[in-house]
């Protein structure tokens, strides 16, 4: 948690510190993705694992973001109402899908999302 009054402040398990009110330090927030190390506010460097689960993380959302689009886009072409333009989204989306589904998150290069 981030506040300018360290006293409201009471983590079980965790330390306060009171750092100086500068542009730097008023950059960071309670997001995780800094740490306190050796006096000063820094960008936390995560893990190999902790990067491979943040990658699967981004990979189960843009999957569920791409089902979501494809799924009115099927059902249209199911029920033989989809415009032209409607099965080239679809075709667009399922291979983006495709192309999500296969990133490997150790190593994650992840595809253009379609327009």
């Amino acid at each position: 948690a981030i506040t300018r009054d360290a006293s409201t402040l009471n983590p079980e398990g965790f330390s306060v510190v009171e750092v100086p009110d500068i542009t730097a330090n008023r950059r960071t927030d309670d997001s995780g993705k800094w740490m306190f190390k050796d006096g000063a506010v820094v960008k936390r460097i995560y893990t190999a694992d902790e990067q491979q689960q943040q990658a699967e993380s981004q990979k189960a959302a843009l999957l569920s973001e791409a089902e979501s689009v494809i799924q009115p886009l099927e059902r249209a072409v199911r029920l033989n109402m989809a415009t032209d333009e409607e099965r080239t989204r679809l075709e667009a989306w399922e291979r983006y899908s495709v192309l999500v589904n296969r990133v490997d998150t150790a190593n994650p290069e992840w595809p253009q999302k379609p327009e």
